[in-house]
Parts: structure tokens; C-alpha cells; sequence
């Protein structure tokens, strides 16, 4: 990426902060913000193709996978998908991509950006394809529903990232999903609010 895509990236996150606080979304920090970056990164460089946006709000936490995305090379044919609920949010974060997608990507067509509106679990539920990176920052009480897809969703080189692992935390019935399924490994990145890494088990 050059100095002045990263100039370009670094005003676009200054206004989303704003954008966030001016309509009340809870915003991840820029400590978990760099991880997403770094992970998508890493997918794509991977040959991953597939990125969600779980709880995509704004578009702040998909600035950070765009980010990651816009940095690797050889990437092609890569799918972010910004899934949002909330109406008056998603009218929101279909101007915020439009924007981030032309000052990340100018003209290249390797990554297409699509805005959702609607329910992660069930696009999730829903999608055809495998998935290489998922960023999870739902309502809570989704998190479980979110793993149980988990194995038969994600690819071979999938990750998915769940916020919020450390503050205020995740509740014991994920814990004990998680240390009774064969299905899945797991770790915890020790941000300030903690993200919970989640691949198939090899």
C-alpha cells in the first residue's frame, strides 16, 4: 500500500469515529481494528475470497478488513460482504463503503463490496460459499448460533473473530461449547476488549 492510500485510509477512519459516535454505534478499538486488518491481510495473501462483516454498523470494523485487503497484492476476485440490521445504520453504511472502496481501491475491480441488510445469522445461514474471514460483533446472545455454523461454513483456511471476548466478555455456554466441540480450536487475542479467534479443527 502506498503513503498516500494509507493517508487516504487514515481519513476515512477519523470520519467514520465521528460518523459512529454522531449515531450511537459502538465502535471496536483501533488495537482490534489492526488485528482485522492483519487477518484479512493474511486470508487474502492465503488466496481467501470471501470476507463478512458481521455487525457491520457504520462501517467502521469493515474500513479495518478493506484496510487488510487493500495491502495484498496478488488478491482477486474477493467478495467483502458488510452485513447490517438496522435500517437507519445500513442507509449509512452503504455511502461509507461506496466512499472506501474508491479511495482504497481507485478503479480495480479485484474486490467487491456488498452491503447487506439484515440478519448475520441468517445470511450466514444462507450463504453458498465457504467463508474465509468473518468479523462477529453481533448481539451477544447470537454468538452461540454463530459457532454452531461455524463448521460447515468456514473454508479450509477460515477465520472467525469474535469481539468483546475479554470485555465484558463471553458467556459460559459459548465456553463450553467451544471446549466440548470437536469441531473447532480457539484463542483468545488479548486487545483491550479482548477478540476470540475461532478455525475448524485439522
Amino acid at each position: 500500500m502506498d503513503i498516500n492510500a494509507l493517508e487516504r485510509f487514515s481519513k476515512l477512519l477519523e470520519q467514520l469515529e465521528d460518523l459512529s459516535n454522531r449515531f450511537w454505534v459502538p465502535s471496536i478499538e483501533r488495537d482490534d481494528g489492526l488485528v482485522l486488518a492483519s487477518l484479512s491481510s493474511y486470508g487474502a495473501s492465503l488466496g481467501g475470497k470471501v470476507f463478512i462483516d458481521a455487525g457491520a454498523g457504520v462501517g467502521y470494523s469493515t474500513l479495518w478488513i478493506l484496510y487488510g485487503l487493500a495491502g495484498v497484492r496478488t488478491a482477486s476476485n474477493v467478495i467483502v460482504y458488510a452485513v447490517e440490521w438496522r435500517s437507519e445504520r445500513f442507509k449509512q453504511l452503504t455511502k461509507v463503503l461506496d466512499e472506501a472502496v474508491k479511495e482504497l481501491f481507485g478503479d480495480s475491480r479485484a474486490v467487491e463490496v456488498r452491503a447487506v441488510h439484515g440478519d448475520a445469522v441468517e445470511f450466514l445461514k444462507n450463504l453458498d460459499k465457504e467463508v474465509d474471514f468473518i468479523f462477529i460483533d453481533i448481539e451477544k446472545h447470537q454468538y452461540i448460533d454463530m459457532l454452531k455454523l461455524l463448521p460447515q461454513k468456514l473454508s479450509g483456511i477460515g477465520l472467525a473473530v469474535f469481539h468483546n471476548a475479554l470485555i465484558p466478555g463471553l458467556d459460559e455456554g459459548i465456553w463450553s461449547y467451544l471446549r466440548n466441540t470437536g469441531s473447532l480450536v480457539y484463542h483468545i487475542i488479548p486487545t483491550n476488549m479482548g477478540l476470540l479467534l475461532v478455525r475448524r479443527a485439522l
